[in-house]
């Protein structure tokens, strides 16, 4: 079993250390990643898509033609994500729009029909969930995970056509087969606020302490996103509120891979768990986990 691997910007840019652990469990799971060279930016859903459609559809376009029509193509990007799969998804409903597409990409020698299957890496994981469970060697007992699932993960949903929009379950049962509690909590669907940082900055601080308060309440003890804008939402901005509020919001972030890389008995060394603004350390102290 493989998979083209688009990475994004962000991730290999920012947090090179959730592509390390991503990368460690599929390998675990005997499950290939190819690198395709030429990929680009996907480009971003919030967008050039909203500047421009066409341009959007022919930028993601061009980086499906690179495929190599393994088991498709997956990303740990949930923005990403949405973006190849509604670039599939528009030329796939408008032949007019295809062609018009393809006549872009003629120019760089490309085209693309619409064809190579796009996938979230938590889809595969989920796929997989009986895989994943055979290979826990540490159960992740005591970690109490409040499940981020974000906006582009589960919308469009007619687009993404993946878990159920409004009552997601996937990222929560594999949290469960790592032996960790998945913890609900009010506000659970709603946007972390990173969206709107660059328009408003106030509104997307007030976004996410209302989301940690909930959390807070909840009972959880460290939250699990497959975001990168997420993660860099909760993980950057908790001691910039700390400030701000006069709190003391200090709730460890992991990405879903990193938890996968704990259970599957990966150290912590390994996982680059130092480039953590909250340090997880203090949460494995506080739960008696050593590794």
């Amino acid at each position: 079993m493989g998979y083209d691997l688009f990475l994004g910007c962000v991730i290999p840019a920012r947090l090179p250390y959730l592509e390390v652990s991503s990368r460690k469990i599929f390998e675990k799971l005997g499950i290939e990643l190819h690198d395709v060279d030429g990929f680009s930016c996907c480009p971003d859903p919030t967008g050039i898509e909203q500047i421009d459609h066409k341009t959007w559809l022919a930028l993601g376009a061009r980086n499906l033609s690179l495929c190599n029509k393994n088991g498709g193509v997956i990303s740990f990007c949930s923005g990403c994500v949405e973006t190849l799969k509604g670039v599939n998804y528009f030329l796939r409903k408008n032949l007019e729009v295809k062609k018009e597409v393809n006549n872009y990409l003629q120019k760089i020698g490309k085209s693309y029909e619409g064809q190579t299957d796009v996938k979230h890496f938590a889809q595969i994981l989920f796929e997989n969930l009986e895989k994943v469970k055979e290979n826990v060697i540490k159960p992740l007992e005591g970690f109490k995970v409040a499940v981020h699932y974000g906006c582009h993960y589960l919308r469009p949903s007619e687009v993404i056509e993946w878990d159920d929009p409004f009552e997601p379950n996937t990222i929560d049962e594999l949290v469960k087969v790592l032996g960790a509690e998945s913890v609900d909590y009010e506000l659970k669907m709603e946007c972390c606020g990173n969206p709107v940082e660059k328009s408003d900055k106030d509104l997307s601080l007030l976004m996410i302490e209302n989301k940690l308060k909930a959390i807070q309440t909840a009972g959880a003890n460290c939250v699990v996103v497959v975001c990168p804008a997420c993660y860099q939402q909760y993980e950057f901005n908790q001691k910039e509120l700390s400030k701000k509020e006069d709190s003391d919001y200090n709730i460890p972030i992991f990405y879903l891979s990193e938890l996968i890389a704990l259970a599957f008995g990966f150290n912590p060394d390994e996982l680059g768990f130092n480039f953590h603004r909250i340090k997880p350390s203090v949460l494995f102290e506080s739960i008696g986990i050593t590794f």
